[in-house]
């Protein structure tokens, strides 16, 4: 894999959050954290893939923080999504099992995030953006 696949990864879940809001309307973003989760992830992996670096003051981010962040973003989307009828108390057994097969779900990407993050041996992923801002 190679590291400027990620802003196609970008593109698509901002296409997703474009689509959504074009349905239900821009107070749609607030209606619950999955929507501004699915967005910054979007802007992240977008960043992840089209830059090596961010400079921000002295400090230097590099696009595998960027990965980092938009995995544990989606990560965190799959099971807010059932978390609060779940917490409320109303959720079926259908929506328990879809927060509990979620949160799986979601620590598999985590893992994967992480791994990014730490350049493990478990994904490779080829580097090959050499800009820089700031």
């Amino acid at each position: 894999m190679r590291q400027s696949w990620f802003r196609y990864l970008g593109l698509l879940d901002l296409l997703l959050v474009a689509g959504f809001v074009a349905l239900f309307g821009p107070a749609s973003l607030a209606s619950s954290i999955v929507m501004p989760a699915m967005l910054l992830a979007g802007l992240s992996a977008l960043l992840a893939g089209s830059v090596a670096h961010i400079a921000l003051g002295p400090v230097t981010v590099s696009w595998r923080y960027l990965v980092g962040v938009t995995y544990a973003l989606f990560a965190l989307v799959l099971p807010a999504s059932y978390l609060p009828s779940v917490l409320a108390g109303t959720a079926a057994a259908a929506e328990w099992l879809l927060f509990v097969v979620g949160t799986v779900g979601g620590l598999t990407l985590l893992f994967y995030g992480v791994d990014v993050v730490r350049e493990g041996g478990n994904f490779e992923i080829e580097t090959d953006v050499e800009r820089t801002i700031g």
